[in-house]
């Protein structure tokens, strides 16, 4: 089993100190309830709004450039959008890099996926490098004939590990990731797996046809934005929120205003994919 350099436990450190204090405040923040739950072999969070019955399963990956992370961190997303959008959400918790090389995380969430898809209409979510996992399974699971999602919302998604597209990504003021973040993400996560690699860079080469609606969201100040905004220009039935000074998955920061009207949309868009 390969082991995580010091930048990587360098990084699932930052992320444990900065986003576990939100985690709590998100748990006491919303009417959801929160529990563990087993698909397809793979442990996963499931957030369930109070009230009446949902209106449908959102999947959701999260992020954290597929060598840290857990769906704990996501609750200032996941749990809003249950709330709001009267919405079951299913985070997976899938292996990470390097411990766990890639496919495998790929693979648990393909899983996942394939297991919720039999129960009925499912709507795929993420934030960066779960937005690309969303990206990747949803690409996947159509071009082998199986059930589209019924739509997808994504949160400033990790869509091209390219040279190229990491590239595009500089000068980019973002104060929470750097280019080397990403340089050191990809490497790890890809091993020796090209980065034009299709299940890698999801945004990359033709997608199947039939595409589901799609929001994306990012800001002026997201190192991604470029390639969120390159994926927007390619998708066919795109709604695009580009937020002026927001930052990388700034749907985390509830201080901000825009955050709360960003997963307001979010949620009432996921939730026509039920309705129509």
């Amino acid at each position: 089993m390969a082991l995580p350099d010091p930048a990587i436990q360098a990084t699932r450190t930052a992320l444990d100190r900065e986003f576990a204090p939100r985690a709590a405040r998100a748990r006491d923040e919303w009417p959801v309830d929160i529990a563990d739950t087993e698909i397809a072999g793979v442990s996963c969070q499931v957030s369930m709004p109070r009230g009446d019955a949902p209106l449908g399963t959102v999947l959701y990956f999260f992020g954290g450039g597929y060598v840290s992370g857990d769906p704990e961190y996501e609750l200032p997303i996941t749990s809003a959008l249950a709330a709001k959008g009267n919405l079951r959400v299913v985070a997976p918790r899938y292996a990470l890099a390097p411990e766990h090389p890639f496919p495998a995380g790929l693979d648990q969430c393909r899983a996942v996926y394939a297991a919720l898809s039999e129960t009925g209409p499912l709507a795929l979510s993420g934030e960066s490098a779960g937005g690309g996992m969303a990206l990747a399974v949803a690409r996947l699971t159509m071009a082998e004939g199986g059930a589209p999602p019924a739509r997808l919302a994504l949160f400033s998604p990790w869509a091209d590990m390219t040279g190229a597209g990491i590239a595009g990504c500089e000068g980019v003021d973002d104060p929470t990731l750097t280019v080397d973040d990403l340089h050191l993400c990809s490497r790890a996560y890809r091993g020796a797996v090209s980065a034009d690699d299709p299940r890698a860079s999801p945004g990359l080469g033709p997608l199947p046809p039939d595409w589901p609606p799609t929001l994306l969201t990012t800001g002026s100040r997201d190192l991604l934005g470029p390639m969120v905004r390159a994926l927007a220009a390619r998708l066919p039935d795109v709604h695009l929120i580009d937020r002026a000074d927001m930052w990388h998955v700034f749907e985390l920061y509830h201080e901000r205003p825009e955050a709360l009207e960003t997963l307001d949309t979010a949620a009432a868009f996921l939730g026509r994919g039920f309705t129509r």
